[in-house]
């Protein structure tokens, strides 16, 4: 399902939707700030992260069209992170006490939304398995693996190399430094966002 078709959504949430429209920087919620919405990104992205008390900026995970952010606020009274726009983004906003209502009476809306948390739970885990990676090429030859297409050798970066760098843990220059020594080392090839993985890199 995609939650940011208001189509697609049980009447009594089409009812109380309203859109937001927000630009790169813009912060959709803040950390503690009192959870009054559950949101669906309609277009664009959004980044949950948090700040330690230095000020350093530590990522969890984007959220894409179509997906539900901040769900966990359906359950507490303040939002646990904060959302920060990474591109021109509009999210439809519901009012959680509507949208617990509408799990509690839709069958097939609740498993719509368990199915999303689930797959979210899964690549969650796999971010987590990924950064206990040291090496920095390891990381990225891994994480290469895990996105390439079954029975190929050869993927299309679909994301900005900013915006894999932040779910990898590392910044875009050690990515970008990443990717140019493994096609040197000929463990890839690259051709802009084109990466193909070579026979050599099945040793790492």
């Amino acid at each position: 399902m995609n939650f940011a078709e208001i189509d697609q959504l049980p009447s009594p949430l089409q009812a109380v939707a309203t859109r937001q429209t927000l630009s790169v920087g813009d912060v959709l919620f803040h950390r503690h700030e009192e959870s009054r919405a559950i949101y669906a990104i309609k277009s664009g992205q959004v980044r949950l992260l948090h700040y330690t008390e230095s000020g350093q900026s530590i990522s969890h995970y984007a959220v894409y069209a179509g997906e539900i952010c901040a769900e966990i606020a359906l359950f507490l009274d303040a939002y646990t992170c904060s959302a920060v726009v990474e591109e021109p983004t509009q999210v439809l906003a519901f009012p959680k006490q509507d949208f617990l209502n509408a799990l509690q009476k839709n069958p097939d809306f609740s498993i719509a939304f368990m199915t999303q948390l689930s797959y979210r739970l899964h690549t969650t885990k796999v971010m987590v398995e990924l950064r206990s990676i040291r090496s920095a090429q390891e990381r990225v030859l891994h994480y290469l693996r895990l996105i390439m297409p079954p029975e190929q050798n050869t993927v299309v970066l679909e994301q900005p190399l900013k915006n894999i760098a932040s779910d990898l843990g590392i910044s875009p220059e050690v990515l970008s430094r990443t990717l140019t020594q493994l096609a040197s080392d000929g463990a890839i090839a690259r051709q802009h966002r084109k990466i193909t993985l070579l026979e050599s890199s099945a040793g790492w």
